[in-house]
């Protein structure tokens, strides 16, 4: 035996002997290869470099000629480039400046713009235009079609003060205007009224002409505090008056009072008469007087067509100033009863004209008016400092105007009968701002509202949102579509500030209906909403994992049945969900074959189902937290067949395990092995059956058991390791037994073997064969007593016959060898024959 494991040891080292040399050969003769294909290489290399050295030197000189000119067409065609850009540039440049220049871009509103406006003059092929609803200035060319707030050159001369002594040059057509209001204020002479510097030298109220203007302090008003009549006494004794009536006490005072003065402020030169020309110069037609006779004349003309008077109702009011058959018209101051006041034109009785109107109660107006009532541009202020400045209409704000509330909320746009109606801006003290149609009052049509942050641009109803319209939140959201009674409602598009996006339809700020909604995490779902949660049918895709739910949904989690969730592996669940995890019956297919059809509880198989392997494994039963747990019944692709207990996908517990063959167990198992009771059978039904009934201790018999071979012998007793150690009982076909000790599958040690026969031994064991001191009882009734070696008497021992007799002496293999002693048991009627030898 050592011999042949020696030899075949040495076979082992020659063989790896044997392939560390082809090893060694192969790797020489890899290196040889190497080395030859390293030298094919470099020479070829060597070749390649002559040749392209050689071309290097024909392709320099040719390429520098073909690089001098390319340069030089490069170069040509830059500058070419920069001449034509320079010249495009300037063009572009003019046009833009051009563009900015424009009063409006648009020809369409231009074209509007120059409808509502009025022709002030034209100089050559400029036009200056006044825009009534801004009284802004602007310019027109009518050949260019151009168009731009600043006077051009023609209109220089229009810029400088012709006021003597002044030379204040203007910029805008407003600054001297302005400049002409404030700075160069006079007085007419005639009839004292106070007018400003571009009406010289014609007074508008009296029409006198004037040579040089008297400059009065602003302060002075020539209605409330008139200047003392600057005629001289000489010229006064010259005057004839008329002759007054009683009603008219102080006319010769008026007469004189409306004389004209002299054209300066010094005292005439020549003391020459020309009373008679002045009166020549300013006659007055003769009135009826009669229409009067209500008034209480304070100063007047008898007898004229119009005059200036101050009179006196009998209401407590009092009028100063024009009047023209038998009503105040011209230039007047109406002091009312009350404590209103009035200063301006008049025209057969009623306030018409410009004029300024002063309420008891702190209101002003300055404005126009016709007829009695507003009517025109005019400014509207407040005691609490509240005002209105734009046109009027018949008494009512209507036009184009500015209202600013006392709490400074401020309105620029249209009004129809004293409410907002048309285009307009509304902005509020807090900041809110609105920008757009109004009707009747209210925000209707287009606007844009500005509040709290947030823009909208749109469609409004009644002073609400309603219709397209696009709304940017003060958070960056974003949302774009159809509005209704101030909420989104229809189709629209959502973004957030964290860049989630919704596209579909909404209800009342909720999202309902069918509609896409992008994750800030790039996830995506289509489907339907209900009350701003996903309801109903969807698709929800992970854009990070690449999974796909397609189903029901509720709350915003997947819920109902006939659900499917596809991940990207390739694994496919189809079944019912609950609260947004796989809830209830369903089958899952994995991305390696297993399938799955039956419970689950919050995403996990529980309950009942069937799980199928790809190499054919089926499994019935009981699953619990995602485990096999419970009872089932395992179909293995070999033909084994378990039916019992699981826990955590193992065979634990009680089951029966059919095998392939035909072999069965069943008892306890813990974790896939025999543990417990259990009984294994082999070939069950055959003649070959074999069976186990006992102990089990991983997988192997260990403890008490029963073993039935197949020639129908039992063994009953201890196992260890699977095989017979302790004490056990091995019982034969025939009838005998042996009841004792057992070790390593062999009865050893102390034990009993009862033969059918009635032999019954008693003693030690070795290795199945009786070995050491033991005792025989004999069917017949003899008995030994003694030594045993290899199943045989050996050794001293004593036989004891069923007669009585007794021999102890020694045995050798089973025969009595040497002496012994005999010991007769006699009886009464045995007789002793004794021979005696050599009688």
């Amino acid at each position: 035996m050592h011999l042949r494991v020696r030899a075949l040891a040495d076979h082992a080292i020659l063989r790896r002997i044997y392939e560390q040399r082809l090893v060694a050969i192969d790797k020489c003769r890899d290196r040889l290869l190497q080395n030859a294909r390293v030298q094919e290489e470099t020479l070829t290399n060597m070749r390649n470099y002559v040749a392209t050295s050689l071309q290097s030197m024909y392709r320099g000189w040719k390429g520098r000629l073909v690089a001098a000119d390319v340069r030089r067409r490069h170069y040509a065609a830059i500058e070419i480039q920069r001449v034509a850009r320079g010249l495009l540039g300037r063009r572009a440049a003019q046009r833009e400046r051009r563009k900015q220049n424009m009063v409006l871009q648009s020809p369409w509103a231009m074209k509007q713009l120059l409808e509502r406006s009025k022709l002030v003059r034209t100089v050559g092929s400029w036009q200056e235009w006044c825009d009534p609803w801004t009284t802004e200035f602007f310019y027109f060319e009518m050949y260019t079609q151009d168009s731009q707030w600043q006077p051009p050159p023609p209109y220089t001369a229009f810029l400088h003060c012709d006021w003597a002594e002044c030379g204040y040059v203007a910029t805008t057509m407003h600054e001297i205007h302005q400049h002409k209001r404030s700075a160069h204020k006079w007085y007419c002479d005639v009839c004292q009224a106070r007018n400003v510097g571009y009406s010289f030298p014609i007074c508008p109220y009296c029409a006198v002409g004037m040579t040089t203007p008297a400059i009065v302090d602003a302060r002075d008003w020539p209605l409330a505090t008139r200047r003392a009549s600057t005629v001289t006494a000489h010229d006064t004794h010259d005057v004839v008056p008329p002759v007054a009536s009683p009603k008219r006490r102080d006319s010769a005072v008026r007469r004189a009072s409306l004389r004209p003065r002299t054209a300066s402020m010094e005292p005439p030169r020549d003391t020459t008469d020309t009373s008679g020309l002045l009166l020549a110069t300013t006659a007055i037609r003769p009135c009826d007087s009669t229409a009067f006779d209500h008034v209480m004349w304070l100063s007047a003309f008898e007898g004229v067509a119009s005059a200036f008077a101050k009179a006196q109702y009998p209401s407590g009011s009092l009028y100063v100033g024009d009047f023209a058959d038998g009503a105040c018209h011209g230039w007047g101051e109406y002091y009312y009863a009350n404590g209103d006041q009035y200063r301006g034109q008049w025209a057969n009785g009623f306030r018409h004209g410009f004029g300024l109107w002063e309420s008891a109660c702190g209101k002003t107006y300055k404005g126009q008016w016709r007829d009695g009532v507003k009517h025109g541009v005019g400014l509207l202020t407040f005691p609490n400092g509240e005002t209105y400045e734009g046109e009027w209409d018949a008494g009512e704000i209507h036009g184009r105007g500015v209202h600013s509330s006392a709490n400074g909320d401020v309105y620029v746009g249209d009004w129809d009968h004293g409410v907002h109606h048309g285009f307009g801006s509304l902005t509020k003290a807090n900041g809110n701002s609105y920008r757009g149609m109004f009707v009747h009052g209210r925000a209707d049509g287009i606007g844009i509202l500005t509040a709290d942050g947030e823009v909208y641009k749109g469609n409004w109803v009644r002073d609400v949102r309603d219709g397209r319209g696009v709304c940017f939140y003060a958070n960056g959201s974003i949302y774009s579509g159809t509005w209704a009674n101030d909420m989104c409602d229809g189709a629209g598009v959502f973004v957030s500030a964290m860049g989630e996006k919704y596209v579909g339809h909404w209800r009342r700020n909720l999202k309902h209906g069918r509609g896409r909604y992008v994750f800030a995490n790039g996830d995506i779902f289509d489907g339907t909403f209900s009350d701003n949660m996903a309801n109903g049918l969807g698709v929800y895709r992970h854009v990070a994992t690449g999974d796909v739910y397609t189903g029901p949904f509720a709350s915003d989690k997947y819920d109902g049945h006939n659900g499917v969730y596809a991940w990207a592996s390739g694994t496919l669940y189809e079944g019912a969900f609950v609260d947004g995890h796989i809830h209830g019956k369903g089958r899952i297919t994995y991305f390696n074959g297993n399938s799955y059809a039956g419970d689950f509880v919050q995403a996990q198989k529980h309950g009942f189902g069937e799980f199928k392997w790809p190499n054919g494994n089926v499994y019935l039963g009981a699953f619990a937290f995602g485990r096999i747990n419970g009872r089932g019944t395992m179909v293995y692709s070999s033909g084994h067949t378990y039916d019992g207990d699981w826990v955590d996908g193992t065979r634990h517990g009680s089951g029966t395990f059919i095998y392939a063959n035909g072999d069965v167990y069943d008892g306890d198992w813990v974790h896939d092995e025999f543990h417990g009771i259990g009984m294994y059978t082999w070939r069950p039904g055959s003649s070959l059956q074999e069976a186990y009934e006992g102990e089990w201790h991983h997988g192997i018999r260990h403890g008490r058991g029963t073993y039935t071979y197949v020639d129908g012998t039992i063994y009953d007793g201890d196992w260890v390791s699977g095989k017979r150690h302790g004490h056990g009982r091995y019982l034969w076909p025939n009838g005998d037994y042996y009841d004792g000790a057992f070790d390593d599958e062999t009865q050893h040690g102390d034990g009993v073997f009862q033969a059918h026969g009635g032999d019954r031994y008693e003693g030690a064991w070795e290795r199945n064969v009786r070995s050491g001191a033991g005792r025989i009882v004999y069917a017949d009734g003899n008995v030994f007593v003694g030594s045993f070696s290899n199943g045989r008497r050996h050794g001293p021992g004593t036989m004891t016959y069923a007669d009585g007799n007794v021999y102890a002496g020694l045995w050798l293999h089973d025969e009595r060898q040497g002496g012994g002693i005999y010991t007769y048991h006699a009886t009464p009627t045995d007789t002793l024959r004794l021979r005696v030898f050599g009688v």
